[in-house]
């Protein structure tokens, strides 16, 4: 196990987060939570890194939600708030941010494991990965956000299929779904996700940073502001971006 429970590696505008705690399959304590955070704050404040890859140590766990050890210090109903709360903050910073966050998913994923792929823009699996929201069989609910991001993933029916039955999804079947967007060979799985990094790094950062704005605006807009903003984006891309080397060629 590394000191830090998620070094990083940064490489041509794109930052690797590993959660490193094979050992209790990747689940995420209060030092693990205290690691992503400070990890987002040195990607934030370096305007080089465009992309996050989200990944995790061992073939058999992506990750396994929150730490039970963790969980058992939890003693009152506030204490629970508070937890719940910080962690819907922290993968907001993933799923709101201006850095395309892609998991590479090596091994299954269960509870908040889930949720935390939610949190991911692209989500790239290995065939024998499976996937489950094990609250229900917890007698617990989603609490890292990861039920409100699930249903407007899948959709009510889908969604409610995967969080009141518990079962374990396939990554076919989850692929089906929409739960994942790709499935590759476990050979492949880091070369395939840094190649759709590099080829959203390849774009110009303002496009993609409007793009990302945008995928959350449809869910806060009606359609009129929504477009609105858009047209907005829009000029701006065009008056600050790569646009005008564009337009010099015909010129």
């Amino acid at each position: 196990m590394s000191t830090n429970p998620v070094p990083m590696e940064v490489e041509g505008g794109v930052a690797t987060l590993r959660i490193d705690r094979p050992e209790v399959h990747n689940a995420i304590d209060a030092q693990t939570a205290s690691a992503l955070e400070a990890r987002l704050d040195q990607i934030e404040a370096d305007k080089e890194i465009r992309v996050i890859v989200l990944t995790a140590s061992g073939e058999q766990t992506f990750c396994a939600g929150g730490d039970l050890k963790y969980f058992a210090t939890l003693t009152d109903e506030k204490a629970v708030q508070a937890m719940s709360h910080r962690m819907q903050r922290l993968l907001d910073r993933f799923y709101r941010g201006h850095r395309v966050t892609v998991a590479a998913i090596a091994g299954n994923a269960y509870g908040g494991g889930c949720e935390l792929l939610t949190a991911c823009h692209f989500r790239i699996s290995v065939a024998d990965a499976t996937f489950s929201f094990r609250q229900a069989a917890n007698g617990i609910i989603t609490g890292w956000g990861g039920g409100l991001r699930l249903f407007r993933q899948l959709g009510r029916g889908p969604a409610l299929r995967l969080l009141l039955t518990a079962e374990n999804c396939p990554a076919e079947e989850a692929l089906r779904l929409g739960f994942i967007d790709q499935i590759v060979a476990r050979e492949n799985l880091m070369l395939e996700t840094y190649a759709l990094a590099a080829k959203i790094c390849s774009n110009d950062p303002r496009a993609v940073s409007a793009f990302l704005e945008l995928s959350q605006e449809i869910y806060r807009s009606d359609t009129e502001t929504f477009r609105e903003r858009e047209t907005d984006l829009f000029a701006q891309c065009w008056a600050e971006g790569s646009f005008g080397d564009v337009l010099k060629r015909f010129t």
